[in-house]
């Protein structure tokens, strides 16, 4: 029998689905439900769209019922299954940034990218082969577009600084926002009932602080009451985080700063920026009585700031 992933269910017909890369977690999509109509905001990878049929199946949607998937940018941990999804979704259009159809109609790129990163095995492993998109299954979501999901308001922002082929959702219904990878990272194993922790994902390529700060500006001037995040799930009174993302977004650039020297730079940042989130988790668990420890941590968080040391290099040198 298929395998049915983890799925929590919040209020105003959201689902958060687990997508399954590489551990628990780590990656999610949203599934929206209303009148009838359904929808993906992200997809995961192409292992991720088995256990999102079957999620549907689970809750009785008929496949021809998700009439969009929109992937809030073509990083391949969003989009990397969108392809392989919308083929067997027959009625589904992809909904996608104006600066990332032409990656989803021509995967090419976007492989790539990736394995420049990842190193092929890894890539492979993670990934699979991308499918492309038709073009005449896409459509664009320019800023400030809003799509009537049956009745239900999603209203599209352009928000740049973790890429450039960036949008946010804005969820009236739910007074709440989509954020993908804009409003950060915030893993349920580092957080505790009364405080979270969260940092911005400054992956390669289009690491922009000024933009970013921007952008998250601009959400927050909507006044949300929560946001859903790709890593992790739903997070509440979204104020004390966006003011977290600011601080670390200014301590990731003196970082960057003081390490802009380094023999092997990607490595001093890597160390600089593990030790720095370390430390504030630390800090914040003394007070919280969490028993949180350093190697945990680590273990948690060293791909991603491997990752964010990878972004603020390949920055520095555009500088």
């Amino acid at each position: 029998m298929p395998h049915l992933p983890a799925f929590h269910d919040y209020a105003h017909g959201i689902t958060c689905i687990d997508t399954e890369l590489i551990r628990p977690g780590l990656a999610a999509c949203y599934l929206i439900q209303h009148e009838g109509m359904a929808g993906f905001v992200d997809t995961g990878v192409n292992s991720s769209v088995p256990g999102l049929l079957q999620v549907l199946e689970h809750k009785r949607i008929p496949r021809e019922n998700v009439a969009w998937v929109m992937p809030t940018h073509v990083h391949l941990d969003h989009a990397g299954g969108a392809g392989l999804l919308l083929q067997e979704l027959p009625a589904a259009r992809l909904l996608i940034h104006p600066r990332g159809a032409r990656h989803m109609i021509d995967p090419t790129q976007l492989s790539a990218g990736a394995t420049a990163v990842y190193g092929k095995q890894a890539f492979q492993r993670m990934y699979g082969e991308l499918v492309p998109v038709a073009e005449s299954r896409i459509s664009i979501a320019e800023e400030g577009f809003v799509l009537d999901f049956n009745g239900r308001s999603l209203r599209f922002l352009d928000t740049p600084g973790h890429a450039r082929h960036h949008y946010c959702i804005h969820d009236a219904m739910s007074a709440g926002l989509f954020t993908g990878d804009t409003f950060g990272a915030s893993y349920p194993e580092l957080n505790t009932a009364s405080q979270r922790f969260i940092f911005p994902p400054t992956t390669p390529i289009q690491f922009d602080p000024d933009a970013w700060a921007v952008s998250l500006q601009r959400l927050m001037g909507l006044q949300p009451e929560r946001i859903y995040v790709t890593h992790y799930g739903k997070h509440e009174n979204p104020a004390p985080l966006y003011q977290q993302l600011l601080d670390c977004l200014q301590e990731y650039v003196a970082l960057a700063a003081a390490h802009a020297a380094s023999s092997d730079r990607v490595a001093a940042l890597q160390a600089a920026l593990l030790q720095s989130s370390i430390n504030r988790i630390l800090a914040t668990g003394s007070t919280l009585g969490s028993t949180l420890d350093s190697d945990t941590i680590g273990q948690v968080l060293d791909g991603d700031m491997r990752l964010n040391a990878q972004g603020l290099d390949y920055w520095l040198n555009q500088a």
